[in-house]
């Protein structure tokens, strides 16, 4: 058995393939939950900034 003294290219890239194939199968496999969450947290961002929006519009129409 070798120990490895220093880094070779070859095998940071193999060991980069490695980890990235699973992880790229996961996602390929979940895209549609994943979508389906992008959808509804950016409906939810959309609503609260059109709920401050409105707060602070009204804030200003009681302050005259």
């Amino acid at each position: 058995m070798t120990m490895r003294t220093h880094f070779d290219i070859d095998y940071i890239l193999k060991a980069i393939v490695g980890v990235a194939s699973p992880v790229i199968g996961i996602i390929t496999s979940l895209q549609e939950q994943v979508e389906w969450t992008l959808r509804v947290a950016s409906l939810l961002v959309g609503l609260i900034v059109g709920i401050m929006s409105l707060v602070s519009m009204i804030k200003k129409l009681r302050n005259r």
